[in-house]
């Protein structure tokens, strides 16, 4: 958390209150490293340029500047937000930038898991060769997908977060687009017929495509880039709900810890 709807939503977000043609005037930097030591002195020599672009690439936000990237990756509890002033500053704030019409954007994260580095725009593709598809572009070749995880030796659930398959399904939507194509996380990827993986990269489609729409999930402390909660967390069917009744069938949903993370599943509808 955040998974690919979070980021995308901030992405969006982001690109719409940064103005354009508005350079980088300032950086002020409140602590020296977050997961990793902050580049203070690559994010100085961007001083002067603007930010062109903000996308998303997996999990990673990418700010677009003339040669070079920023990449942003929020880790378990990181946020951007836009402040009037430095003077906005609130705890676990630990970087931010000025543009030259006098607007900030702050980064904040109370466990500093997230990260900030830069890079040249040639050395993007590099940067994340590690990287699978996205599995919302249109360009994605589904059935190369489906021959790929055919041929693993994992659990379906574990597989479709495997961010070098495929990138941006975490815990949480996993969870929910194995119970919407009604397959069992305990099932092996190896093991499932094909015509079963178009039902599964159908429900990945939609349920991300609908959570972007919902702000994201919200399950702890997630906040958009405008300091709003996500929304599609009152739709799951089966993550957080242990012991809770089924919403098709009626029956107990199931608990399981895999690869050291929870898994919720339906074992009436997920057979």
């Amino acid at each position: 958390m955040p998974e690919l709807p979070e980021v995308e939503v901030v992405c969006r977000e982001l690109s719409e209150m940064i103005p354009k043609n508005k350079v980088i005037t300032k950086w002020n930097f409140f602590r020296k490293d977050l997961r990793f030591k902050i580049p203070q002195k690559k994010l100085q020599g961007l001083l002067g340029q603007p930010i062109s672009a903000v996308r998303r690439r997996a999990k990673y936000i990418l700010f677009e500047l003339r040669d070079h990237l920023i990449i942003s990756h929020l880790g378990m509890t990181g946020s951007w937000r836009k402040a009037r002033n430095k003077a906005d500053q609130m705890k676990h704030d630990h970087l931010s930038f000025e543009l030259s019409d006098g607007s900030h954007f702050i980064f904040n994260d109370p466990r500093r898991f997230g990260f900030v580095e830069v890079i040249e725009k040639e050395k993007l593709a590099q940067r994340f060769s590690g990287l699978g598809v996205e599995p919302l572009e249109d360009k994605t070749d589904f059935a190369l997908l489906t021959k790929r995880f055919r041929s693993l030796k994992a659990p379906i659930k574990t597989a479709l977060m495997n961010q070098k398959l495929i990138v941006g399904v975490g815990n949480i939507y996993a969870s929910e687009i194995l119970f919407a194509s009604r397959v069992s996380p305990l099932k092996m990827a190896g093991r499932l017929p094909a015509d079963r993986y178009g039902l599964i990269w159908k429900h990945t489609r939609e349920i991300l495509t609908k959570a972007i729409t919902k702000g994201g999930s919200t399950i702890e402390n997630y906040k958009s880039a405008t300091g709003e909660a996500g929304g599609f967390q009152t739709e799951f069917f089966v993550y957080g709900r242990e012991h809770e009744l089924c919403r098709i069938c009626h029956n107990p949903i199931k608990m399981k810890v895999m690869a050291g993370r929870s898994t919720f599943w339906c074992p009436s509808c997920q057979k």
